[in-house]
């Protein structure tokens, strides 16, 4: 009965790639994990894991995506706020399966809760002939949850696209 209380949303964020910046420069930085995961504004810190071989980390044939290499498996301490201005904070540690693909990056990210959340990262050529960055998220979790991890995607989203960018256009 407990499939009752799950449930699924599906998220998508694009932003623009400045003029002049190579697609291939784009999807080099995406799979710089470490850049990747620096990005989250929540992360406070994260540790490369030995990748498992039984059962090995896979990508889902519905994601439509397909690795270019093995995963490489990061446990993550994010710190959510749960109550405003910091009041009562708690640090959230999981496991995230960074797939490098050839136009960008697939993460699993599984959290404590049954909560998964699947993000394609890609580089992709617009109807214009310019670049976009595109992630597409799909959070699998307890209806009860559902809300606020949407939110919190909604809310953060700006900044690590902005981030991105920005080390788009450094030297």
């Amino acid at each position: 009965m407990s499939f009752m209380f799950h449930a699924s949303a599906e998220l998508r964020h694009v932003t623009a790639i400045p003029a002049g910046i190579p697609a291939s420069k784009a999807i080099k930085l995406l799979q710089d994990h470490e850049f990747f995961l620096s990005c989250d504004p929540h992360m406070i810190k994260f540790e490369l894991m030995p990748t498992p071989s039984d059962p090995a980390p896979t990508v889902p044939d519905e994601r439509e995506v397909e690795p270019i290499a093995s995963a490489k498996v990061y446990t993550v301490t994010d710190r959510i706020h749960t109550l405003p201005a910091g009041l009562w904070d708690s640090d959230v540690v999981s496991t995230c399966e960074y797939f490098d693909l050839e136009d960008g990056l697939f993460i699993r990210l599984q959290s404590p809760m049954s909560v998964v959340m699947e993000t394609v990262w890609q580089i992709t050529e617009a109807e214009d002939g310019s670049y976009e960055l595109v992630e597409d998220i799909v959070i699998k979790c307890s209806r009860l949850l559902l809300g606020y991890i949407k939110n919190t995607c909604e809310s953060g989203w700006h900044s690590v696209h902005g981030k991105i960018i920005e080390k788009l256009q450094g030297p």
